[in-house]
C-alpha cells in the first residue's frame, strides 16, 4: 500500500472504531483532549494526525494503534454491517430484552 492508502484506511477505521464506540466526533476529541473539529479535519483528511494522537485515539478506542492501518477486509465481518448502536441505545434493549424474558416467565409459571 501507498501512503494514500494508508491514509484513507486509517480514516475509514478511525470513524469505524469511533462509532463502534458511540462517539461522536467532539465526544472523541474531548476524550483525547483536542480541539473539536480535529478529529472532523482528520477524518476527512484535511489533517494528519501526530503520532501521539493516533497513540491516544488508539487508547480511547480500545484498539492497538496499527488496527488503524488495517485495510477494510481485515476488518471484523461484522464491521461491514450497516447497523450500529450507541451505548445508551443498548442498554434501552437490554432492558426492554429482560423485561419481555420476566413477563414470559410469569406468564409461563400461571
Amino acid at each position: 500500500m501507498n501512503k494514500a492508502d494508508y491514509q484513507k484506511c486509517f480514516i475509514e477505521n478511525l470513524r469505524y472504531y469511533r462509532k463502534e464506540k458511540g462517539l461522536t466526533q467532539a465526544q472523541l476529541a474531548e476524550k483525547c483532549d483536542v480541539s473539536n473539529g480535529t478529529i472532523g479535519n482528520i477524518e476527512t483528511g484535511i489533517t494528519k494526525p501526530s503520532f501521539d494522537l493516533i497513540l491516544q485515539l488508539s487508547a480511547v478506542l480500545d484498539v492497538k494503534p496499527e488496527q488503524l492501518f488495517h485495510s477494510a477486509e481485515a476488518l471484523p465481518k461484522e464491521s461491514k454491517s450497516s447497523v450500529h448502536f450507541t451505548n445508551e441505545q443498548l442498554k434501552k434493549i437490554k432492558t426492554i430484552l429482560n423485561s419481555s424474558v420476566t413477563d414470559a416467565i410469569k406468564s409461563l409459571n400461571k
